[in-house]
């Protein structure tokens, strides 16, 4: 009776170092998501602007091997009307490859919103994300 209640605590262990196990490597597997490095972008997130910007640049944390650039870009949306007014993508000039970019048109003075789609090489992890600034005048 002894011995078979040293079984089960054993594999009892066993499992339990196993799943804890898994769940270190889940959860190790995910830092390699790229995320926004919003204080290196332009516009930055809020930024009120008093002239049209000439680009939109988002730089991202992501492993060594960069952005996926067929699978990563972003819309700049003018808020009133909901209408798309360029497209980025991933810049192609940056060694890193964990930047998109696009130069933009004349930009009214309205409420834009950036929204982007980022996924890395390394692991294909996925994030996403949105900002908005303002063009207040000219």
């Amino acid at each position: 009776m002894q011995r078979r209640t040293q079984v089960r605590l054993t594999q009892g262990l066993t499992l339990l170092l196993a799943v804890v196990g898994m769940l270190f490597l889940i959860a190790s597997g995910s830092a390699a998501h790229p995320n926004l490095r919003a204080n290196e972008s332009s516009p930055s997130p809020g930024a009120l602007l008093n002239s049209s910007p000439a680009r939109v640049q988002l730089v991202f944390s992501v492993e060594s091997q960069g952005l996926v650039p067929e699978q990563s870009f972003f819309w700049v949306i003018k808020e009133s009307g909901l209408s798309v007014v360029a497209l980025g993508q991933v810049d192609l000039s940056v060694a890193d490859r964990n930047v998109m970019a696009v130069t933009l048109p004349h930009l009214d003075p309205a409420v834009y919103r950036v929204k982007w789609v980022a996924v890395s090489l390394s692991d294909q992890g996925f994030s996403e994300g949105s900002f908005s600034f303002a063009v207040a005048g000219q």
